[in-house]
């Protein structure tokens, strides 16, 4: 008697396909959030009112998250054949900023 969930092929083929829609639509928010963030200026971002208690972007954090985005939304293309990548790239070296991660 094994431990634990048993594994059927259904489980199998159900995450595969969860997997791929997630991946599928997380692309799609980035493409539209891509979209937007090109046609806000910096001086929109710098001037967006900040959470409770926030404070509002500083320039260097609108260049992150533009850097980030791109970053982002060049993975997009890349992963829907729209792009070729030339090089080996590290594509979370600005998008762990937005997490908090290092």
């Amino acid at each position: 008697m094994s431990v634990g969930f048993p594994t059927a092929k259904g489980d199998v083929d159900s995450r595969a396909g969860q997997l791929s829609l997630q991946l599928r639509d997380t692309f799609t928010q980035i493409q539209t959030f891509a979209a937007w963030l090109a046609t806000q200026t910096d001086a929109n971002l710098l001037a967006l009112t900040p959470p409770a208690g926030g404070v509002v972007y500083t320039q260097s954090e609108v260049n992150t998250l533009r850097s980030a985005v791109t970053d982002l939304d060049q993975l997009r293309t890349i992963f829907q054949g729209g792009a070729a990548l030339a090089s080996a790239k590290d594509f979370r070296t600005f998008a762990k900023l937005l997490t908090g991660s290092l």
